[in-house]
């Protein structure tokens, strides 16, 4: 008799386990199952998203790579992007520097830029948004602020010297600050080859620091910064340049010196006078553009 009872307890036992295995594999498998549903919703849906045609905007179709990841493209999920045409140029209304700021290159390429976008200007009112330092002698030291923090002497005469990518990204977004669609950007340290790719390839000029007709640069005047005690030299022959083409051996500008023609460059001397002015480059995105 309780060998019976034993039995039968031992057969309940097992009938219990049994259900317990049956009821877990099915929770696991409709978990799997569940799991598998959502993954292939979302992928549906990410596959329709790829699939729709861009908007015509520039807001929309306007892809932008920071200076501190050159490398980086603008495409996040896995594809490549189209490759640019090997030459593009963009149309650009050329301005002087010469009459009313001959030393104020970054100044009339501002000009340039801001004008292209829709927002006109002159070179009184780019000057007067433009913060100013002269250089002071006390003593044998001479002082003075930093090219990053403002223009070095006056724009309109000849003794002036210049400034440098934050001064002008300053300026250049004061301009945008009301209709709030479009923002300047500092692209210091972006490749010329990435601008050309990123910027120029999709008709936005680009502002870039070199030499006046990328001759050899020397070293210039030096001072003392007022706010760090530390010695700065200028370099002799600094120039900016509104960048607005290239093809496979050149790039092309319209410079503030001489607007009478386009110029262009064999792109290794450009790189080489980029570098030496600290790959400095200014340009201009919509407020809604994503920055890799």
């Amino acid at each position: 008799m309780a060998k019976d009872q034993r039995q039968r307890s031992g057969r309940k036992r097992a009938e219990r386990c049994l259900i317990l295995l049956i009821f877990l594999g099915a929770v696991s498998g409709g978990v799997f199952l569940l799991r598998g549903t959502l993954f292939t919703k979302v992928m549906k849906v990410q596959k329709k998203t790829a699939q729709q045609p861009s908007s015509s905007s520039r807001v929309s179709t306007f892809k932008t790579v920071s200076s501190a990841s050159p490398k980086k493209g603008p495409e996040m999920d896995g594809r490549q992007p189209a490759q640019p045409a090997a030459k593009h140029m963009i149309s650009v209304a050329r301005l002087s520097s010469k009459n009313h700021l001959p030393t104020g290159c970054e100044l009339v390429g501002a000009m340039m830029l801001v004008n292209y976008f829709g927002y006109p200007t002159t070179t009184d009112e780019i000057a007067r948004r433009t913060p100013k330092s002269t250089l002071l002698r006390d003593g044998d030291n001479v002082y003075g602020m930093s090219p990053n923090q403002a223009f070095i002497g006056d724009p309109h005469l000849k003794d002036g010297l210049g400034c440098y990518a934050p001064v002008v990204t300053a300026v250049v977004d004061s301009y945008f600050w009301e209709g709030g669609k479009d923002k300047a950007v500092n692209l210091t340290g972006t490749a010329l080859k990435t601008l050309a790719q990123n910027y120029i390839a999709k008709d936005f000029p680009v502002l870039i620091w070199a030499t006046e007709d990328m001759r050899e640069p020397s070293p210039g005047r030096s001072w003392i910064l007022a706010d760090t005690n530390q010695s700065f030299q200028w370099i002799s022959g600094e120039h900016c340049l509104l960048m607005i083409g290239y093809d496979p051996n050149k790039y092309y500008f319209d410079d503030p010196s001489d607007p009478t023609q386009i110029k262009s460059y064999d792109k290794s001397l450009v790189e080489e006078r980029y570098r030496a002015l600290g790959k400095q480059a200014v340009g201009v995105c919509p407020v809604s553009a994503r920055q890799a």
